[in-house]
């Protein structure tokens, strides 16, 4: 890369991680002469990437930037992203994997890959789940900001849909810190029966969780217990999906 490229991204870095600077500022954390600092601030000024604060003369980064990235967000297609990754986790363990998104209340379906194997579940792309007894819905829910969770959890009547439904609140909240902790969810024939799942949270470039990927299995060919054997790859993949879509730690 070009030696003048390299400057003008180091002080594009150095203004993002910092609020507002002086051009002093600038010059003293960066090994890159005044005058050239001066000019490349002076360009940036004129196309809107750099502001400067007609008051105290700071530097910080424009609204260009803004823009720039509204588009770039705007332009993210979350099933073309995952896709892949999706195709994979269905090669490796030849089971029913879905990609699904958080509408508020409930999980909705927006990707799925089928099984190869005759026997297979029923779902499609658009349906909706309970949050409170899928994996996807549980490992979305875990990672959401005290408020909205609690929020939800107030409103959720815990209905059984079969023998395994969580319907307790504190081992239901109990249960949401153990993916915290884990870092996965599971569905054991939670909401439906000879049914089991695990599911791992998707971070976006906000590192909210707005998705989960998940591989679900009919029980009489695959326990949970055997399914959990895909955990490290599943949370893999979906790590690997949240870097695509901009999620850094």
């Amino acid at each position: 890369m070009p030696q003048t490229l390299v400057k003008f991204f180091k002080i594009i870095e150095l203004l993002e991680s910092s609020s507002e600077l002086r051009l002093k500022d600038i010059d003293d954390r960066l090994d890159i002469d005044k005058s050239t600092i001066h000019r490349f601030l002076k360009t940036s000024l004129k196309y809107g990437f750099v502001r400067m604060n007609p008051v105290s003369k700071k530097y910080s980064l424009g609204l260009k930037f803004l823009n720039i990235a509204t588009k770039i967000i705007d332009s993210i297609d979350i099933r073309n992203i995952s896709h892949q990754h999706l195709l994979e986790l269905g090669e490796i363990s030849n089971e029913t994997i879905h990609l699904t998104t958080f509408d508020g209340k409930r999980v909705v379906y927006i990707d799925k890959i089928e099984s190869r194997e005759p026997i297979r579940m029923y779902s499609r792309i658009g349906n909706i789940a309970p949050i409170n007894c899928t994996a996807a819905g549980k490992a979305i829910l875990a990672f959401q900001e005290d408020g909205i969770v609690n929020s939800i959890i107030e409103k959720l009547d815990f209905i059984p849909l079969t023998k395994n439904t969580i319907t307790d609140k504190e081992k239901f909240i109990e249960a949401l810190e153990d993916i915290r902790q884990k870092g996965f969810a599971v569905d054991d024939s939670e909401h439906e029966e000879d049914i089991c799942c695990i599911a791992a949270p998707i971070r976006d470039y906000s590192k909210e969780v707005k998705y989960a990927v998940s591989i679900s299995a009919i029980k009489s060919r695959m326990e949970l217990s055997k399914l959990i054997t895909f955990k490290d790859i599943l949370v893999d993949k979906a790590d690997n999906i949240s870097k695509e879509l901009g999620y850094m730690k």
